[in-house]
């Protein structure tokens, strides 16, 4: 917060950001459910994802006190949660105190993830990445009457909801395949009815289809493959958690196989490029299943450098990646990241640092 205001001003005001999806949620929030008077607020996919801008419409009415202010609290709380949230996930997954606390560290430097919800504070995303990774947290603690409740206030916020009954229903077919799914399935029927309710009940009058957007992007990501799209679905979004993955590769591919609910986050994460016009915004939402194996090669290197100094050095090379990545000042900057060389320097750097430190390790 601190990093944007001291550049922007605090609750910078809409213009002064060079996207354009927060007038569909400004648009939604100043008018009841599926009654904007801005086609903005009825363009799709947007006017589906009712849950934020309903939640500041009524805390507007209710207090009086700016709608500016209101969806930037939301934001900011929802952020707080969310890292809170992949803390609690790391902890689960047994790490340590100090790697789970550096592990949270490494995904708020994480541009995509909290910085970019500084600069654009109307977002769903910041609320839909907490409910997500919470729905993970659920899943893995098999708690399903909550885990039904984040799914159907999920499912009222964004999309990628779908990341959650994915990534449960294989967990639980591999941890437990004797036990049956009719449990489970039952928990992911009210987001599902929620889901059909609302785009039954709010009817669009602008916005491509998914077969348009996936059309358009296919193309756009084609053409600019190389260019920055490579780029930008690697290092520029996740920074060194890709080179620390790398340098387990063999051990991060091992645990895909045994844990297909990570490999499926990861791919419908990745999927859903083909038909959304952002990246990092959309990748970051595998954050829960990247930060663990990234982790681990930060714990193995620690067995080298000593722990301090491997948890350190990945949380300064994390922040070097955060500074020499444009936050904002660039028009499309969420789908045109340009290609920093001193980013890809820093991350060669760090695999090839690691590679040594671990070859004399092994040796």
């Amino acid at each position: 917060m601190a990093f944007v205001s001291s550049a922007l001003g605090f609750l910078q005001r809409p213009r002064q950001v060079r996207e354009l999806d927060h007038y569909n949620y400004i648009a939604m929030a100043g008018a009841p459910v599926g009654r904007a008077e801005d086609p903005r607020g009825l363009e799709r996919p947007f006017c589906y994802r009712i849950l934020v801008p309903a939640l500041v419409r009524a805390v507007v009415n209710g207090t009086g006190v700016g709608l500016n202010a209101v969806f930037w609290s939301v934001t900011q709380l929802a952020l707080v949660a969310y890292l809170f949230t992949l803390f609690l996930c790391l902890r689960d997954l047994g790490f340590a105190a100090d790697a789970a606390l550096v592990g949270t560290a490494l995904a708020g430097l994480t541009p995509g993830a909290v910085r970019w919800y500084a600069y654009q504070y109307w977002m769903s995303d910041p609320v839909c990445l907490w409910l997500v990774a919470l729905g993970f947290l659920l899943a893995r603690r098999e708690r399903l009457l909550p885990l039904s409740v984040v799914c159907l206030a999920a499912a009222l916020t964004r999309e990628s909801w779908l990341l959650i009954p994915a990534y449960a229903l294989l967990r639980r077919q591999r941890s437990q395949p004797r036990r049956g799914l009719l449990p489970l399935l039952l928990a992911f029927v009210p987001a599902c009815v929620a889901t059909v309710a609302v785009r039954l009940a709010i009817v669009p009058v602008a916005g491509s289809t998914l077969l348009e957007a996936a059309r358009e992007m296919l193309r756009f990501r084609a053409r600019h493959l190389l260019d920055n799209q490579l780029y930008f679905a690697t290092l520029g979004s996740f920074g060194v958690l890709v080179p620390l993955v790398l340098l387990r590769a063999r051990r991060a591919w091992d645990a895909a196989r045994s844990r297909p609910e990570d490999a499926a986050v990861v791919v419908l994460v990745y999927g859903s490029l083909a038909i959304a016009n952002n990246t990092d915004r959309l990748l970051v939402y595998a954050l829960p299943v990247v930060l663990p194996p990234a982790l681990r090669a930060i714990e193995a290197l620690g067995t080298v450098a000593g722990r301090p100094t491997a948890l350190v050095a990945a949380l300064v090379a994390q922040g070097v990646f955060y500074a020499l990545t444009p936050g904002w000042g660039i028009a499309g900057l969420s789908l045109y990241q340009p290609v920093s060389w001193a980013v890809v320097l820093l991350c060669a750097l760090v695999l090839g640092v690691g590679v040594v430190a671990l070859g004399r390790y092994s040796s």
